[in-house]
């Protein structure tokens, strides 16, 4: 953050953000970062016994030996494929020989030298190539260092512990405090996360005290590096909860070790259950306005709260109903077919991601939530996860039951701006909310009023999903556009002007948000402001119709104005989708069958490419079906979707 931007805040922020400044600049001139690393060197690894207090979150009622024995085979698989190399980023295998290079995108083959970590710059324009610090960072976040730890749990393999341990002390030599790419504030709450339950599952197996001594040396560092680079500002997000949990941790483990460890600890339980209420509305929604970071942000909230719950501290009712609302709406917009849509930005993030499920799955964090709330319609898969076994212990986990929904049901979360609607082989979602953030964008799209359909099991209409944050700007931006979702366009403007690289202006403001639900339809409609800024104010009505049989949709869009104007409505087809015009319609096809979606006659039909992303990192060309219209004052414009008998 330049000094432009700290003034543009409140005055207490400010303050806040100018001491800190201040004190980053003392600590570079005097040269504190290099000298306290050799005095934790020192301090570790001086004491007569190995420093081992753990940090509440793991349950003591957990043997790795008690796990199922399939759970056991695919712990060891796992581990030896990362042994042998292959390790997984953004749900993608890529093959590392060691040592490894910590600060290289190693799919553009491009480095970041090590330097002062305030001195990187990573928001470059028209590059030649797509590199992008997140993969280094990601890899640098350690995860993969935990399946090898169970695997070590359960078969004591010497060569195993012998692998954590080069990786880390490499880890370590490569990366010195705050003078490398990966020391950024975020980085070193998620690694932290990380680390401390690869440290947990270490403490339970034999022989690990040469390697828990560098973890402990290398988790105190982050401690005091996390404590001078707190990402407090007036509007804060998923950086300053992932501050939070991670500087709870580290107090809860080495408050009793490293004296400064107390305050760390202090902090985080003084402002946690606060900023939690700020962040998550009443209703369960995260305020960013992204699915996958609402997953990342209660993760954060769920091992913080379980930690205090365990160290004695009371977390208020209301706190609780409101991470349980929380873990409901991951429920709720979870497809028939496990998966959430990636509705806003999705930098593929989870610190509960060594449970063999793809990254948009969230359903061991649902199963981690029912434990923790003791409610088995919160856990909706029959498959027992590790983390499960780990935080909550065996019996707790044996005993789990589980929920699947069949019946036609509609989900409304009206403050944060989401309806679903669902049954045990369709789904339908679209957002009805403001952009996020408290209006100013941030990880949320131009996405109001934009829709996901599935189908028999099938996706069919989806979000195109984000691709990368700074490998690509433009894409960036134009995967956050009105015209890369399922909504509607007028005379080629954005619903809301973009702001930067991550803003978007509060003005398309929804209002009348209605929605009807009965035993055999479904119906939710609402209007935005976005368009009244043009010379000719436009308002724009949408409404969804879908009923129960076949779960046929109408989307009619009513456009009232004056004068001449030309809409656009855009549809987003997954990428396993063919589709083809023929006459005033267009046909779906679907390994499952097919489908038709038949539009007004004064409309203009045309196929076009869009670049599609399921995961952070990665993309696939796939087709979009383009609506153009020329209306004149006021305007009724629909397309229907339905099954067709197959």
């Amino acid at each position: 953050m330049n000094i432009k931007t700290i003034l543009s805040k409140p005055i207490p922020v400010v303050w806040y953000r100018f001491v800190q400044l201040v004190k980053l600049k003392m600590y570079f001139k005097t040269k504190f970062w290099q000298k306290i690393e050799p005095k934790i060197h020192q301090k570790v690894n001086k004491s007569k016994n190995t420093w081992n207090a753990k940090s509440l979150l793991f349950s003591d009622d957990f043997s790795a030996e008690s796990l199922p024995e399939t759970l056991q085979t695919q712990t060891i698989l796992n581990a030896n494929e990362i042994v042998n190399g292959t390790i997984s980023v953004f749900d993608v295998n890529y093959t590392f020989t060691q040592p490894i290079s910590w600060n290289t995108d190693w799919r553009e083959n491009h480095s970041w030298k090590n330097k002062y970590f305030k001195g990187y710059s990573f928001y470059e324009k028209n590059k030649a190539k797509e590199f992008d610090v997140k993969f280094p960072w990601e890899l640098s976040r350690l995860s993969f260092l935990i399946p090898v730890a169970r695997a070590y749990q359960l078969q004591k393999d010497a060569s195993q512990l012998a692998y954590i341990h080069e990786i880390l002390s490499d880890w370590k030599s490569k990366n010195p405090i705050g003078f490398s790419v990966n020391w950024y504030p975020m980085e070193v709450s998620v690694r932290t996360i990380n680390l401390i339950q690869l440290r947990e599952i270490l403490l339970e197996a034999s022989n690990t005290d040469a390697v828990v001594n560098v973890l402990n040396e290398i988790l105190l560092l982050h401690g005091i590096f996390l404590w001078r680079t707190i990402e407090y500002t007036d509007i804060r997000g998923n950086h300053y909860s992932a501050n939070l949990t991670a500087l709870l941790l580290l107090g809860s483990t080495f408050k009793g070790f490293y004296s400064e460890a107390k305050t760390w600890y202090n902090y985080a339980v003084k402002h946690t259950e606060k900023e939690f209420h700020l962040q998550f509305i009443a209703d369960g929604v995260n305020f960013e306005k992204s699915i996958p970071y609402h997953r990342l942000v209660v993760e954060f909230y769920f091992i913080s709260f379980v930690v205090m719950q365990r160290a004695g501290l009371k977390v208020k009712e209301n706190t609780l109903k409101v991470l349980k609302n929380a873990c409901e709406f991951t429920r709720d917009v979870t497809k028939p077919n496990q998966l959430t849509p990636i509705i806003g930005d999705n930098d593929s993030a989870s610190v509960f991601q060594n449970d063999d499920v793809s990254l948009n799955n969230h359903t061991n964090l649902l199963q981690l939530a029912s434990l923790f709330f003791q409610d088995e319609k919160l856990n909706s898969t029959n498959k027992k996860y590790h983390s499960a076994f780990e935080v909550f212990g065996t019996k707790a986990t044996e005993n789990l039951g589980f929920t699947t929904q069949n019946t036609f049901e509609s989900y409304y979360y009206k403050e944060g701006g989401f309806v679903t609607v669902k049954d045990a082989q369709n789904y339908f979602i679209t957002d009805v909310g403001e952009v996020g953030m408290k209006g100013r964008g941030g990880h949320g799209h131009n996405d109001l009023f934009s829709f996901e359909l599935m189908l028999d099991a099938t996706d069919i209409i989806v979000d195109p999903g984000c691709y990368t944050y700074t490998g690509d700007l433009a894409l960036k931006t134009k995967m956050k556009s009105t015209a890369y979702h399922n909504g509607l366009e007028v005379d080629g403007e954005e619903l809301a002007p973009m702001i930067g690289n991550w803003g978007i202006s509060d003005i398309a403001e929804p209002f009348d948000v209605a929605t009807e639900h009965s035993a055999t339809n479904a119906t939710i409609s609402g209007k935005h402001k976005g368009y009244q800024r043009l010379e000719d104010a436009v308002t724009h009505e949408r409404t969804f119709h879908i009923e129960k049989e076949n779960f046929k949709l109408t989307c009619i869009d009513v456009i009232s104005c004056e004068n001449e104007h030309k809409i656009t409505r855009n549809l987003h087809f997954d990428e396993k989708i063919g589709v083809e015009i023929k006459d005033n319609a267009i046909l779906v096809r679907t390994n499952a069958g097919s489908s038709k979606i038949t539009v007004d006659a004064s409309t203009t039909i045309r196929i076009a490419d869009y670049t599609s992303s399921r995961n952070y990192g990665s993309k696939v060309t796939s087709k979009k079906v383009i609506l153009e219209t020329n209306i004149k004052g006021t305007t009724t414009l629909q397309f229907m979707i339905e099954k067709e008998n197959n």
